[in-house]
């Protein structure tokens, strides 16, 4: 026999997305769960988102390997293999820097303490980066350099991506790490917004496939990308010698810019629009 299921459970099933302060009381809720777990278990999901960006990047360079692709299609695809990253970071659950920028809402409201949300920070960032240079190893050992895509090879790709990174001016990168991490954060936010599974990766897709077509500096996404490029650039591939010197500068500069564009950008923002108030 069929287990019935009772009125009160078709009604909590609610078809709608939540409204903007119904996210940000959601938002705030996630940041008391983020600033209040262990150090050691923020480390481990934290290594894990490191991964997970690490995977999604690695797709897009696969995908940009194939040089007979229009510039249209090549960032519209690129962009889209690139969203594997952030999907597993929300549906799947772990620590991700720039989407923990969001945790500014539960300090403003004082449901956390800055020191917790500095210290999530502090312990994500780090665990992102070992996180991403455990899959730069793992992609060394699988000889995924080597794959050629046309008259193009996976690690010259590498290095092409790696060193349009790494010239760009410092100024550059500080402003495309705040637009990156606006659109990242807001794919978050509208996560928040979200019911169901689906709600969450139809709303999160097209922000990131515009920050990865628009060129975006991403902090996390980078600590694959230029260690892969310093590895593929030492090793043959590609016609510039990248240096970790090179990589860590722009990683500094985007982390920075990063931090701008998700907690001013969004997460003051709609946290001054939709917070809500205590009556006396």
């Amino acid at each position: 026999m069929a287990e019935e299921i009772s009125k009160a459970d078709v009604l909590a099933v609610k078809p709608d997305c939540r409204a903007g302060a119904a996210a940000e009381a959601q938002g705030e809720n996630v940041a008391i769960g983020k600033a209040n777990n262990t150090p050691a278990r923020l480390f481990v999901l934290a290594l894990m988102a490191g991964l997970q960006i690490g995977f999604g990047a690695l797709f897009m360079t696969y995908v940009k390997a194939d040089q007979t692709l229009s510039f249209a299609a090549s960032s519209l695809l690129g962009g889209l293999a690139f969203s594997l990253g952030l999907l597993c970071v929300i549906v799947a659950g772990s620590e991700l820097f720039t989407g923990n920028c969001l945790m500014v809402m539960g300090a403003c409201s004082k449901r956390i303490t800055w020191a917790k949300t500095i210290k999530n920070w502090v312990i994500v960032w780090i665990g992102n980066f070992l996180g991403s240079l455990v899959l730069v190893a793992v992609v060394v050992g699988a000889g995924f350099m080597s794959m050629k895509a046309g008259d193009n090879t996976v690690g010259n790709q590498m290095v092409t991506v790696a060193a349009g990174k790494i010239n760009l001016g410092p100024m550059q990168i500080f402003c495309r790490g705040i637009v990156c991490n606006v659109l990242v954060c807001l794919a978050v936010w509208m996560g928040f917004c979200g019911r169901t599974v689906i709600d969450k990766v139809f709303t999160s897709m097209m922000p990131v496939i515009a920050f990865v077509a628009l060129g975006g500096e991403h902090c996390v996404a980078n600590m694959f990308f230029l260690p892969m490029g310093v590895v593929a650039s030492n090793s043959g591939y590609g016609s510039q010698v990248l240096t970790m010197g090179g990589a860590l500068y722009n990683i500094g500069l985007a982390t920075v810019g990063n931090i701008v564009g998700g907690c001013i950008f969004v997460g003051l923002v709609y946290w001054f629009s939709y917070r809500k108030k205590e009556t006396k």
